[in-house]
């Protein structure tokens, strides 16, 4: 069955509100100094946390016991990324040139696609899995951010 939600960013912030059928549903939000991001979606809770002094190591893990729950892993470019979740590996990637359009699939096909627009954008997801569609949507959050950061270090 397909869940759709659509997200939203908060107006100067990174932060992400999702929202499903006009409610909120959940949200992806820093913490700190952006090397914590937390995440809530239908009331499954989530902390993201990069680890390492390269940001080599992202760790996914509970926010209530600070168990390890799984881990995202780049490659070498950072245009792909291996989400791991409870031993169960999962591919992320960006399906166009702009970076507007991204999935999360495993041997199965698709299961999360998502779409952005301008401060806005779209999942559809064929999965009841709360933490793979907050993980796909903060991989492209943090590659974003980065983005960013290197642009304006570079002017």
């Amino acid at each position: 069955m397909e869940t759709q939600f659509t997200w939203k960013n908060r107006f100067f912030r990174s932060d992400y509100e999702i929202s499903r059928y006009d409610g909120i549903a959940g949200e992806l939000k820093n913490i700190g100094w952006k090397r914590k991001a937390a995440g809530e979606l239908n009331g499954k809770k989530v902390l993201f946390e990069i680890k390492g002094f390269f940001d080599k190591d992202f760790l996914i893990s509970n926010p209530d016991d600070n168990s390890l729950i799984g881990k995202i892993v780049f490659n070498t470019w950072r245009t792909k990324a291996t989400i791991t979740i409870l031993d169960k590996v999962y591919n992320w990637q960006y399906d166009n040139f702009f970076h507007s359009k991204w999935s999360i699939s495993n041997e199965n096909g698709n299961l999360v696609k998502y779409e952005s627009h301008f401060k806005n954008g779209d999942v559809n997801s064929f999965v009841s899995d709360e933490i793979l569609i907050l993980a796909g949507l903060y991989v492209r959050k943090y590659l974003q951010q980065r983005a960013a950061t290197t642009a304006t270090a570079a002017t």
